[in-house]
């Protein structure tokens, strides 16, 4: 048993000396002296240089690890700053026993003061794509060995345990000069709990960070993340619950800029399930709430989105059963209140066969509610194309109104514009985005066609829209009580200068000139006051800047009615152009719908070619310029008695008064006459009119500027028989009477040039006696007779 003795003394001697050994090793061993040696390595395998500026560590037991301080990788060349990566302070162990045992059990992970510098240059080079076409070359040497895997029968792989991740006060730094951009995240804490196959652990992430974009003011803030998570490595399994992400950014200057001022997002889910192996996942519970200051024209948004998510990325299959959004609005233009919406919809995609569809969708913003079912195609060749039926429910624009704080015009009838809908079939595609088969219903009346916008590159506005009958006296502005106008008396002769035409003209200059439009409407008929127009059409085209009247017409006022005309906005001063034709129409409801004016009664034909240009009323007036004809027939003038002023002539003549007439007016069988327009005064030469009893000529100018007039008529009496008093103007036959038109063109005064009349009338008296005498002393049939006359007598 002697031999058995010796054998164990020898057995702890061997022991004791293998102690002694390791904690001689320990002792002597300096792993500082193997820097050169591993920085050589780190070079061959990177070709980036390393430098360990402080001291190396190694520990045996329990734990086998190693930790230094003060590391640099160096950056690729061509790029700044020097290093690529520098950390202060590195630690890794793992536990010496249970590598024994076949288990990897590593302790925690230090990284402190790790700053890292990634970039991209101007052409695309980024500072680390050396280092993967290195692992890239190495990975295809066929001298590599390959991956040993375990065999059948060899035992359970290797079980892993890493006590945890210690991540401390990080900065990354991302700078791309070819998109102009610069991120920078900083202060960055990761704390983990131990992470080990298939066992729930706690992940918490906290930094702060910089974005600056090209042309766009810095972006600040911070965000942290709160997970627990379960991975199975070998199954490639990840399961994550109470997922809790948070963020806050704020612009740095605070002057009017497209970015929000202040940005907070927070983002939480359930669970999400990943089978990274079947590429797929699920997530359920998935809350997003977005709230944002300054956010484009609102002033404040808050925000939250609810779904679901199913996603196969291997097959390109999503799905959200169930999505729901909704959002408060505050600072919309021309809104005072908060406007809230909400969205709900199920969503499903399949990326490889390029298709979406948007079932169950619904809209809401009490009051109006929209519904619709949407198709989606060409997903994968970015022939991006949508289309389907799109409803809103009937609603009353009032109640809306309301609801936002807008005040409606006044209009004359209670119950108008008290329902709207709109329904049509969405047509999308990569050039337009339309409404087919539109329907719109106002208070019952509807109006069919299409509309949207028929090209997206230039965002032109496109309608074609058709009617039956429609009322717009309900949709009309109240009418006063009691409302008279006034006009402006002259003083002297002179006009009063309109206060009103000094002021200036509003107009939306910039709105007008990126305005891109071409619609259309056509009616069966319109009903305005008391006129009834038949089939009217309105057709109006807009682009650069250009707003043109295309068509204006109508079957209106016993005849029709065809304009057009056009106002140009891209100079500095806006002009105005107008060209049209009246046919057969008749004058009192035509004047009294456009001018409020009932003083001209019968049947005419009106032309006329305009165009002007100013910012003001009396710049328009002073700019104008055309020519206008008018061809009027069997009618008369209100408050203009040309009848009466002869007869009051020829009691002037006579010695005697002639009494004014209860109603003032002047028939007329025809009046023609054309005018040319400079400058805003208006010049016709050739005014001509005939009734039974008279034949008029007429020239002068009408001055828009000064509002004033001054036309000069001749009145020839041709027939005592008929007309207005003829039989009292039998000494006044065949005698040019002339009236002066002079003075404020709101109230002209009308006078006749008696001097003149008398000479005429005196003429046509010597002549007439003259003429009975030598009937009488020569005789009906006289040859002498004709001579005399032919000689002037």
């Amino acid at each position: 048993m002697k031999w058995i003795k010796r054998l164990g003394l020898l057995f702890i001697a061997l022991v004791m000396f293998a102690i002694l050994a390791a904690v001689a090793f320990v002792l002597t061993f300096d792993p500082n002296d193997y820097k050169p040696q591993i920085a050589a390595q780190v070079e061959e395998q990177t070709g980036r240089s390393i430098q360990f500026n402080g001291d190396l560590s190694v520990t045996v037991f329990p734990w086998l690890g190693a930790a230094t301080e003060d590391v640099v990788l160096a950056n690729a060349e061509g790029f700044d700053p020097e290093a690529m990566v520098r950390v202060q302070r590195l630690e890794a162990q793992a536990a010496l026993l249970p590598l024994l045992r076949g288990e990897f059990e590593i302790g925690t992970l230090l990284l402190e003061g790790a700053e890292i510098n990634l970039a991209r240059n101007a052409d695309g080079t980024t500072n680390w794509d050396d280092l993967v076409a290195r692992q890239s070359a190495q990975a295809g040497k066929p001298d590599q060995p390959d991956t040993v895997e375990p065999q059948d029968g060899e035992g359970p792989a290797m079980r892993l345990t890493i006590g945890g991740v210690d991540i401390r006060d990080a900065t990354v730094h991302w700078r791309d000069a070819l998109a102009g951009q610069e991120v920078t995240i900083d202060g960055l804490e990761l704390t983990t709990g131990t992470l080990s196959e298939g066992e729930p652990t706690d992940i918490e992430l906290v930094s702060g960070f910089r974005l600056s974009l090209p042309d766009m003011p810095p972006l600040s803030g911070s965000f942290d993340l709160a997970i627990e998570a379960q991975v199975w490595f070998e199954r490639q399994d990840v399961i994550l619950k109470d997922v809790a992400f948070n963020l806050i950014a704020s612009r740095e200057d605070k002057a009017a800029s497209t970015l929000p001022e202040r940005i907070e997002a927070m983002l939480q889910v359930d669970k999400a399930d990943l089978r990274l192996a079947k590429s797929q996942a699920r997530l359920d519970g998935v809350v997003l709430d977005l709230n944002g200051k300054a956010v484009g024209p609102l002033s404040y948004l808050e925000s939250r989105l609810e779904t679901v998510l199913e996603a196969d990325w291997a097959t390109g299959r999503y799905q959200l059963p169930s999505l729901a959004l909704s959002a408060d609005l505050k600072g919309l233009p021309e809104v005072d209140d908060t406007v809230s919406v909400s969205s709900s919809a199920s969503v499903s995609a399949d990326l490889a066969a390029g298709t979406a569809t948007i079932s169950d969708l619904v809209l809401a913003s009490d009051p109006v509610r929209g519904a619709g079912q949407i198709e989606v195609s060409g997903l994968d060749s970015g022939e991006f194309i949508a289309s389907g039926p799109i409803k809103i429910a009937a609603f009353d624009p009032h109640e809306l109104a309301d609801r936002l704080g807008v005040t409606l015009p006044a209009m004359r009838s209670d119950d108008a514009l008290r329902e709207f809908a709109v329904a049509g079939q969405l047509d999308v595609t990569p050039t337009r985005a339309m409404l087919d088969k539109l329907e719109v219903a106002v208070d019952g009346r509807q109006l069919n066609g299409r509309a949207g916008i028929d090209d997206l590159e230039s965002g032109r506005l496109f309608a074609r829209l058709e009617g039956g009958e429609f009322d717009l006296n309900p949709y009309l502005a109240p009418k006063p009580a009691g409302e008279k106008s006034e006009k402006k008396q002259s003083s002297g002769g002179g006009a009063v200068p309109s206060a009103a035409g000094s002021a200036e003209i509003e107009l939306p200059t910039e709105a007008l000139r990126a305005l891109n439009l071409d619609a259309r409407l056509a009616l069966a008929s319109l009903r305005y006051e008391n006129y009834l127009l038949n089939k009217p059409v309105v057709h109006v085209t807009a682009a650069g800047g250009r707003i043109r009247l295309a068509e204006l017409a109508a079957n209106a006022f016993d005849g029709q009615v065809n304009a057009s005309g056009g106002l140009d906005v891209r100079g500095d001063v806006p002009s105005y152009a107008g060209k049209g034709r009246v046919q057969g129409v008749s004058l009192q409801p035509l004047l009294m719908a456009l001018m409020d004016e009932d003083r001209l009664i019968g049947k005419g034909d009106v032309s006329f070619d305009v165009n002007t240009q100013g910012e003001r009323v009396d710049e328009l007036k002073a700019g104008l310029d055309g020519t206008a004809d008018m061809a009027l027939r069997d009618g008369k003038i209100k408050g203009f008695d040309i009848g009466y002023l002869l007869r009051r002539a020829q009691a002037k003549l006579e010695g005697r008064t002639e009494p004014e007439p209860e109603e003032k007016s002047t028939d007329f069988t025809s009046i023609t006459g054309t005018a040319n327009i400079r400058n805003g005064v208006v010049r016709n030469d050739d005014l001509a009119g005939a009734s039974p009893l008279l034949r008029v000529a007429g020239k002068g100018e009408v001055d828009l500027p000064r509002d004033a007039i001054d036309y000069r008529l001749t009145a020839t009496v041709v027939n005592t028989a008929t007309g207005q008093g003829g039989k009292q103007l039998e000494r006044l036959k065949q005698v040019p009477v002339p009236i002066r038109i002079q003075g404020a063109l709101a109230d002209p005064s009308i006078s006749l040039d008696l001097e003149s009349l008398a000479k005429e009338a005196a003429k046509g008296e010597v002549k007439k006696r003259l003429d009975e005498e030598i009937d009488k002393r020569l005789g009906e049939d006289s040859p002498v007779k004709g001579l005399i006359k032919g000689l002037g007598f």
